[in-house]
């Protein structure tokens, strides 16, 4: 798997740092909330950034999952959002934050935010690990973003390419002849 990389962009360590400072901001937004808040994290590229997020948020949560695939095989282009699993939380009244691992296009998190409204939530917020400012569309935006970074193809910490790389511990670009 090392071999496949062309450089590392943010290491473990930062990755680390960061997510914990984000925990801290959106746990102040949420201080005195007796029903708690639901985390929506769109499986499966979130799932490791979410792990390392909760774990530094003291705050009461029930998590509600959801599955939108954007990217299916071997492809680095997103294809739209496909709702593969829709959400089982009641969310009516409730406060909502969705977690993403990229915010590029701006469609799926566009697509969910759609879905999740018409189930009237108190609020809904998203938290991003990572952002492209340089392609995300103006009026898809993130509450909580973890790092901008240019428009790169990225693997490792959740990101995949075909199903690969989630494991990687680090965010880093493939080498060309890799996709």
């Amino acid at each position: 798997m090392e071999t496949d990389i062309d450089r590392i962009l943010i290491t473990d360590r930062e990755l680390a740092q960061r997510v914990k400072e984000l925990a801290t901001q959106i746990a102040a937004c949420y201080p005195d909330e007796d029903t708690g808040l639901i985390l929506v994290p769109i499986l499966s590229g979130s799932i490791i950034f979410l792990a390392d997020l909760i774990r530094h948020m003291p705050i009461k949560m029930k998590l509600g999952l959801m599955t939108v695939s954007s990217y299916s095989g071997a492809t680095t282009e997103s294809q739209g959002p496909k709702l593969e699993m829709d959400l089982e939380e009641d969310i009516h009244d409730q406060h909502v934050l969705v977690v993403d691992d990229i915010l590029d296009t701006g469609k799926t998190l566009r697509f969910v935010r759609s879905k999740l409204s018409e189930r009237n939530p108190r609020s809904i917020r998203t938290a991003v690990l990572l952002r492209k400012p340089e392609k995300a569309p103006p009026d898809v935006t993130a509450d909580f973003v973890g790092f901008e970074i240019a428009d790169e193809f990225v693997v490792g910490y959740g990101l995949d390419y075909d199903d690969h790389y989630r494991n990687f511990p680090h965010i880093a670009v493939l080498k060309p002849d890799c996709y």
